[in-house]
């Protein structure tokens, strides 16, 4: 187990350099040069010698690949410089918002969690039942309605209308309900056909024909066996999910004012505040990347089969 767990840490490396390679060329290939977003950012004159001043601030001034390879060494600690729009540094505006976003996704796998258990064995039990058509009904209203147009539908009907949730803001828990059910609505949609899917295919399993041919009880059946492996592919993406839930937090975050990182980087790329760009693109790959790892850990305990660089 130490040998999988080394090498899926190990595989990060590459994945990190070649995000951080494409970050900072990105940036450097935009149409808007960094000098005049600085100098428009700062309300300074566009000079000859405010131009060499800028340039030489933020390292402009040396070749390509050095700047480059300092900007990395900079990185490795989590320094992206300061913010062109704001007197703090990079990592004093990421850190909170990425708190807040945090707070956010994990609120929303109560919802995801809670939800696919409860409509996904509602569908599973008997389809073709009332429970099951309702089910599909809700599936596929997750599905077709975006993200922002359920925001303002929830904030009409329970924030105006009814008065009992909050509009905006993190203040109580209240305000966790309304931002994290529409994160989490197409996730739950999601995993809901997948644990539908996986019964009804394990129903139709060879093991369940021989355990039925045996007389074991169909209850038994259904506990033991059909639902534990119908549910081991939803634990198993359940933990890239999290990454997902935190990358697809920008329009939830900008319907509901919420403060975190969606709201950060809308800011930042209208005001082209590149240094934040730059951080947010490198944190949502780690971000990614430690979750893919914490999923396939935690798959391979459960699972010892895909242990890759095991001896068996």
């Amino acid at each position: 187990m130490k040998k999988y767990i080394i090498k899926q840490l190990i595989m990060i490396i590459p994945t990190l350099l070649i995000v951080t390679l494409i970050s900072f060329l990105l940036i450097r290939l935009l149409p808007s040069d960094a000098v005049d977003t600085f100098l428009t950012a700062h309300h300074l004159k566009r000079t000859d010698d405010n131009i060499a001043l800028v340039k030489n601030q933020l390292g402009l001034d040396k070749p390509l690949p050095l700047q480059y390879l300092i900007w990395l060494k900079n990185a490795l600690v989590f320094d992206f410089g300061k913010s062109y729009t704001s007197t703090q540094t990079v990592s004093e505006m990421i850190g909170p918002a990425f708190i807040s976003t945090l707070q956010l996704a994990l609120f929303s796998m109560i919802w995801i969690v809670g939800l696919t258990l409860l409509l996904g064995l509602l569908s599973a039990k008997k389809p073709g039942s009332a429970g099951d058509h309702f089910v599909r009904f809700f599936s596929m209203f997750g599905t077709a309605v975006p993200s922002f147009v359920l925001g303002y539908f929830l904030i009409r009907i329970f924030a105006v209308q009814l008065k009992i949730l909050p509009v905006s803001g993190k203040s109580s828990l209240l305000n966790f309900l309304m931002p994290s059910f529409c994160l989490a609505l197409l996730h739950v949609v999601y995993f809901i056909k997948m644990i539908r899917n996986g019964m009804i295919e394990q129903r139709q399993s060879p093991y369940v024909l021989y355990a039925k041919v045996r007389g074991v009880p169909e209850k038994r059946i259904f506990n033991t066996h059909v639902l534990k492996n119908s549910l081991l592919p939803v634990v198993n993406t359940l933990g890239i999910s999290i990454g997902r839930l935190i990358a697809g937090t920008v329009i939830v975050e900008n319907v509901f004012a919420w403060p975190g990182l969606g709201r950060l980087i809308t800011r930042a790329i209208l005001s082209r505040d590149y240094p934040v760009i730059q951080g947010y693109i490198l944190l949502i790959a780690l971000v990614f990347c430690l979750t893919n790892i914490l999923s396939d850990i935690f798959s391979a305990i459960i699972d010892p089969r895909i242990r890759l660089g095991e001896k068996k």
